[in-house]
């Protein structure tokens, strides 16, 4: 079977024809029908050092759906035939967090202190993914979708979920105020995820080169815009939200002064999500946090609860997500897909096996 290959650290992917999975008893086959490509996948395919820990060579693609035709246990036969999203997190079952159902937490072998990469983070990054014609996956991590949800949207569910896992962090309610720093993949799905929140108002800033994904920003239900390299965002949001700032703060890029700018677009008493995550160290303004009694809290992956949740709501049909999807391409044409990818030219790319 064809499959997208991460052979080293190095620059790039490769198309190759591998064997096809060998089910273990607890497994279940799934001939993926849409596979999404990731920043990560973007980020592994530059060979960005940070992504040193994955296990090469290795599938990518933990953003896939697909359907289940072959079964490795009678036990699991009511499985079959199902359309399924894929939870790419297998719970280590032994330390605190995945007992608890937090497998975006799994701390097996560092301990809740070190703030590493789950190693519950197995499909595209530790075990083969599924940018393949088929994907091997434990009973326990697929999820049966309803037929309503178009298949571009359930590849890209996953990626769907950190917004909604953000928004499962935050005690937003309706008629509060929020701004989404960053028009990328997660902060324009983050948009389309608080478009039926009530929101007051829904600010979503970026830059000039960004033009498209606000516009784009202001379909998925976004009241306003602010171009960051045009104005000050802190006055822009500040008229419009009468001098009072945003209830809630959404922060996707990881950009150093968009997270210093996060505290200042705050009102007192209100809290900011970190989504993006920073290639370096940043200094926040902690007086202004205490002063102002703020919560900021970290956003990391999603949990199969998020999954559910987010199933859901894609299912509803209130939610835009199928305007996410710019661009899809076969395997054998995913590197034009990363290539996109990189240059921001797509939102999201979902590779579909001929």
């Amino acid at each position: 079977m064809k499959a997208i290959v991460k052979n080293s650290r190095g620059y790039g992917i490769e198309v190759k024809d591998i064997p096809s999975p060998v089910l273990q008893k607890d497994e279940v086959l799934v001939k993926v029908e849409a596979a999404s490509i990731c920043g990560s996948d973007l980020h592994m395919f530059e060979g960005m050092a940070a992504y040193e820990w994955v296990s090469t060579p290795v599938t990518l693609g933990h953003e896939f759906a697909g359907k289940v035709v072959e079964v490795g246990n009678s036990e699991h036969e009511h499985l079959l035939n199902q359309t399924v999203v894929i939870n790419p997190y297998i719970p280590c079952g032994q330390y605190q967090n995945c007992l608890k159902g937090n497998t975006n937490l799994c701390d097996y072998g560092e301990g809740s202190m070190g703030k590493v990469p789950a190693k519950s983070l197995q499909y595209g990054f530790r075990e083969n993914g599924g940018m393949a014609e088929y994907a091997a996956i434990h009973h326990r991590n697929v999820l049966p979708i309803p037929e309503s949800v178009p298949i571009e949207v359930a590849g890209m569910l996953e990626a769907i979920g950190i917004g909604v896992r953000a928004i499962e962090r935050a005690n937003i309610l309706p008629g509060d105020t929020a701004v989404v720093i960053g028009p990328g993949p997660i902060g324009l799905s983050m948009i389309a995820s608080l478009s039926n929140y009530g929101c007051d108002r829904l600010i979503v800033t970026g830059l000039t080169k960004d033009k498209d994904r606000l516009s784009l920003a202001l379909e998925l239900g976004a009241t306003d815009i602010v171009y960051a390299d045009q104005e000050n965002v802190i006055e822009a949001v500040a008229d419009l939200t009468g001098g009072n700032g945003v209830d809630h703060v959404f922060e996707t890029s990881g950009f150093h002064q968009s997270l210093v700018d996060a505290v200042r677009l705050c009102t007192k008493g209100g809290e900011i999500l970190l989504i993006g995550i920073s290639p370096k160290e940043t200094t926040l303004p902690t007086s202004e946090i205490v002063r102002g009694e703020m919560t900021v809290k970290g956003v990391y992956g999603v949990t199969e609860k998020t999954m559910k949740r987010t199933i859901s709501m894609a299912a509803s049909n209130k939610y835009p997500y199928d305007k996410l999807v710019t661009h899809i391409f076969s395997l054998e044409e995913a590197e034009k897909g990363f290539e996109a990818g990189l240059a921001k030219d797509a939102i999201k790319v979902i590779l579909k096996p001929s």
